[in-house]
């Protein structure tokens, strides 16, 4: 988790710093929360662009919700605050799942980063190593 997070850090900071190189790459996101309706849940997403440096949102809410935004990368953490039910994560981009994970398991969580834009360029290439890709 601490990797995720500082592979997160180095990467906002790269892209603040590199966002004329970026243009044109970043997407629409949607942060998707199903599963048992009504379960409540608790986490942070983010929202990595190239034009600021972007706080995790740190959020609360119960089944079903959506956050939506624009990046060039999106990361989530989501757990339940329950024992019961099931708690799915999806990540689509252009209504397509690009990333998903699934918990039953009680207070469980689930972790979601999307995959960096194919672009061949020095700073993907150290993003994705950053960040395990």
């Amino acid at each position: 988790m601490k990797k995720l997070f500082f592979g997160i850090a180095i990467a906002m900071f790269m892209l603040y710093g590199c966002g004329d190189s970026m243009t044109g790459i970043e997407s629409n996101f949607i942060i998707k929360l199903t599963g048992t309706d009504g379960v409540k849940f608790s986490g942070n997403y983010s929202f990595v662009g190239t034009g600021n440096v972007p706080k995790p949102m740190v959020v609360t809410g119960t089944i079903p919700f959506e956050y939506t935004g624009k990046g060039v990368t999106a990361v989530c953490f989501f757990r339940k605050t329950s024992e019961e039910g099931t708690l799915k994560v999806e990540i689509l981009n252009a209504r397509k799942v690009i990333s998903e994970s699934v918990t039953e398991i009680p207070y469980g969580f689930v972790t979601l980063k999307t995959p960096l834009p194919d672009k061949n360029t020095v700073i993907s290439q150290i993003l994705r190593k950053i960040l395990g890709e």
